[in-house]
């Protein structure tokens, strides 16, 4: 009876922390590439984490052209964006585009508390604007809004078992194309 106990609590041990960890996700404008980054930070270390199935939607100014982001996968599988899986100027945030980008996951090498860089991209102009952020659950359209077309445009991480691990959006106010970035002591005065 005590093996059949200890082994239940140790399985339970087991999955009550492996269901604590959690992926955060930023994205950044990167000025020397002239690109848009996207950055996944877990909150645990595993040499080959199975990323499972995933999405994470980047919204961006209305003004941004009506046309795919130019997606360039990293680590966690092949991203990409379906002309489906986009909407501009829906009537329930007509100042914003969304654009959902998929992975069908690939297994990845995460650190604790590091940034891991995802994918990166630009638009069909390749220029800069400002504001460009992700998606927010809970908070931005849901697929029942108006304008939405029934789209979920939610973030989640799939950990290869059916459990989406996506924590929060760190950093995630809206990038800016500003380079002034003056760091020389001779140009400071």
């Amino acid at each position: 009876m005590k093996k059949i106990f200890l082994i239940t609590f140790l399985g339970f041990m087991s999955m009550a922390s492996f269901a604590q960890n959690k992926i955060d996700l930023t994205v950044k404008w990167n000025a020397a590439q002239s690109r848009y980054e996207v950055y996944a930070k877990p909150n645990f270390t595993n040499a080959s984490f199975t990323w499972g199935t995933s999405q994470i939607t980047v919204v961006v100014p209305a003004s941004a052209p009506d046309n795919s982001l130019s997606v360039t996968s990293v680590n966690a599988g092949g991203w990409g964006v379906a002309s489906s899986n986009q909407i501009f100027a829906p009537a329930a945030d007509a100042t914003h585009d969304f654009h959902a980008v998929q992975s069908s996951g690939q297994a990845v090498a995460l650190t604790a508390n590091t940034e891991t860089l995802l994918y990166h991209f630009t638009f069909s102009d390749g220029q800069c604007r400002n504001g460009v952020r992700l998606f927010v659950n809970g908070s931005d359209p849901s697929s029942s809004a108006s304008g939405m077309k029934g789209g979920d445009y939610s973030n989640a991480i799939d950990n290869g078992l059916v459990t989406d691990v996506y924590g929060v959006n760190y950093s995630n106010a809206g990038t800016s194309c500003s380079t002034c970035n003056i760091t020389a002591p001779e140009l400071i005065k």
